[in-house]
């Protein structure tokens, strides 16, 4: 035997096939974890991407909807109503600017939601007459949604506000007319969703 021959017959003795199997082990381990790491970090660069366009989608959306309930309003009604949808455009505008995080995101939503639930609320009340001779269930979820709300805006009452001072005490007002028992269970509704929507506003630092 050549001297080559006896040097490769050497070498294939040493690689045994249990060092041979730690070694495709160990390939194969550093492939799926490279394989997983570049998945992981994929995943995140999309949910990081989503994220924030999700929060626009849904603060557009409740935009829309006040806009449109808003222009079935008579003239010269519900200027607060206008104003506050407004506030919550500007809002919109700069969290689609990309302004501060999903600071301004957060606050559109709770601005524009309020807009839509209390569109709702001023439709309904105006279309009075229309509304169905029947009894409403007891909302006893509805009571115990005040109750939680009104326990949140005692957190941050003593929070420092924004540009959101005035909202806090309308809120408050809007919580205490949910609870008046002369209010139907779908309007109170409507006044108690439009108290949390500007809750979370204030909450984020309106």
């Amino acid at each position: 035997m050549s001297d080559r021959g006896k040097a490769v017959a050497k070498a294939e003795k040493k690689v045994t096939p249990m060092k041979r199997a730690k070694k495709a082990a160990k390939h194969v381990a550093k492939k799926h974890v490279k394989k997983a790491t570049k998945h992981t970090a994929e995943k995140v660069a999309k949910k990081t991407t989503s994220a924030p366009d999700h929060g626009l989608m849904t603060a557009f959306h409740h935009m829309q909807r006040a806009s449109v309930v808003i222009s079935l309003m008579e003239k010269g009604t519900g200027e607060d109503l206008r104003d506050l949808l407004e506030r919550g455009v500007k809002l919109y505008r700069k969290a689609s600017e990309g302004e501060d995080g999903n600071k301004f995101v957060l606050r559109a939503i709770g601005v524009l939601r309020a807009a839509e639930h209390l569109s709702m609320a001023g439709l309904y009340a105006a279309r009075n007459k229309y509304r169905q001779k029947v009894a409403s269930p007891a909302p006893e979820w509805l009571e115990k949604f005040i109750a939680e709300t009104d326990h949140r805006l005692e957190r941050i009452e003593g929070g420092e506000r924004g540009k959101g001072t005035d909202l806090f005490p309308v809120t408050v007002e809007l919580l205490r007319q949910a609870e008046d028992v002369d209010h139907d269970a779908h309007l109170a509704f409507e006044l108690a969703m439009a108290a949390d929507a500007l809750c979370f506003a204030l909450e984020n630092g309106l």
